[in-house]
């Protein structure tokens, strides 16, 4: 499955069902190994999945096999049901080892539940690629789905072996067929965005045209649940899967519909005007001089006058009044770090990648090296979607 949010910055890809992470945030999970040096996480989640699958295949295969014994039974269960987890895992080595092919960085691969993630950046830059990187998760299920039943032409399907081999086959042709519907957060969505992107030369009209069909695959969900779904376990996990796809979906179009606003945007024309003060200047007196020049920022700077670190507003908007004159404007700063710092013609998607790859409050803009101002988190947000910026202000 495939899932995007946040921008431009990352992309998530996975199995069957998923939600992405701003780059940088550390994986959940455990390190079962490293594959060409991406780690490999499983959450207990996915364990806890394997369990219920195994407890619900059993009846099925005692019906079956009526002569196996309980143990054999637990035993073609729990492979069965491992050999899921392994499905998905194979799904998302392909979209990590295609990503890597094309030079993107692999932040981690990712187990959860039913579900699995790549997570990489940045995200595609041509059709074609965009869609190579969807298509390779499912088109390895699909390879392990002939595999499987390739195998059972020599082993009939009533034996324990064949048993096995038939259901991985039928959860891998089902996991090759479900995730190429057309709509995202799927691979297919993946897919439908590249062809339209490919036809149009607009990705954006692409990432519309597969959000709209994440929504026209829920409310499918939903009616083939309705009307072919028998027992209530498997109703319940259709009606949630398809909310989270229709969540997802639009997700995916409000996502669009923020970057069809960043073209033009750059770092350099959201700066604002920043004052320089000493480290050891107290905050009320460095907020009257600022406001004396109309600089609606704070850089503190070195005995060379090197920008060091930069005015944390929320920390300031936090703190009492009667407080600031007692502090130094050095106590209510933060360090800059490598990521901190901006090139002023940054712009558009290069922009938001910049910023979801270190997330912070405030940052330093530079122009041919040297610092221009500062932009405030806050003030991008407000250009891209205003109603966040705004929730943004009231929580400080």
């Amino acid at each position: 499955m495939t899932d995007q949010r946040g921008g431009a910055g990352s992309d998530a890809h996975g199995g069957t069902g998923g939600a992405s992470r701003h780059p940088g945030e550390r994986p959940s999970g455990v390190m079962i190994g490293r594959i060409r040096g991406v780690p490999i996480m499983v959450s207990p989640l996915a364990l806890v999945f394997a369990l219920l699958v195994a407890y619900l295949l059993s009846g099925s295969i005692r019906d079956r096999l009526p002569t196996a014994s309980d143990g054999q039974v637990l035993a073609m269960a729990t492979v069965i049901s491992l050999g899921f987890l392994a499905s998905l895992l194979v799904h998302e080595i392909g979209h990590c080892l295609t990503a890597l092919a094309f030079g993107h960085t692999v932040r981690s691969v990712t187990l959860h539940g039913f579900a699995g993630f790549t997570e990489f950046e940045p995200e595609p830059r041509s059709p074609g690629r965009e869609f190579l990187i969807a298509f390779a998760g499912p088109a390895l299920n699909g390879l392990l789905a002939g595999l499987c039943f390739l195998g059972l032409l020599s082993i009939g399907d009533d034996t324990h072996v064949g048993v096995v081999l038939r259901d991985l086959g039928v959860i891998n042709l089902a996991l090759f067929v479900f995730n190429l519907a057309p709509g995202v957060p799927l691979d297919g969505g993946r897919v439908v965005i590249a062809a339209v992107w490919a036809v149009t030369g607009d990705k954006l009209r692409g990432l519309r045209a597969g959000a709209y069909g994440g929504f026209v695959v829920a409310a499918g969900m939903v009616v083939w649940g309705t009307t072919i779904s028998g027992d209530s376990f498997g109703l319940f996990y259709t009606y949630a899967l398809a909310a989270f796809l229709a969540f997802a979906a639009f997700q995916s179009l409000r996502s669009a519909q923020l970057r069809g606003r960043l073209p033009g945007l750059s770092a350099g024309r959201l700066v604002r005007r920043t004052l320089p003060v000493e480290g050891a200047v107290p905050l009320a007196e460095a907020l009257r001089r600022a406001q004396e020049v109309g600089a609606t920022a704070v850089a503190v700077i070195d005995r060379d006058g090197n920008p060091i670190k930069i005015m944390n507003g929320s920390a300031v908007d936090a703190l009492p009044e009667h407080r600031r004159p007692w502090m130094s404007v050095d106590e209510v700063s933060r360090e800059i770090a490598p990521g901190m710092v901006l090139d002023a013609d940054l712009e558009g998607e290069d922009l938001l990648a910049a910023v979801q790859r270190m997330p912070a409050s405030e940052y330093l803009v530079l122009q041919s090296g040297r610092p221009v101002g500062v932009l405030a988190m806050v003030d991008l947000v407000a250009r891209l979607d205003p109603a966040a910026a705004a929730r943004m202000v009231a929580h400080r």
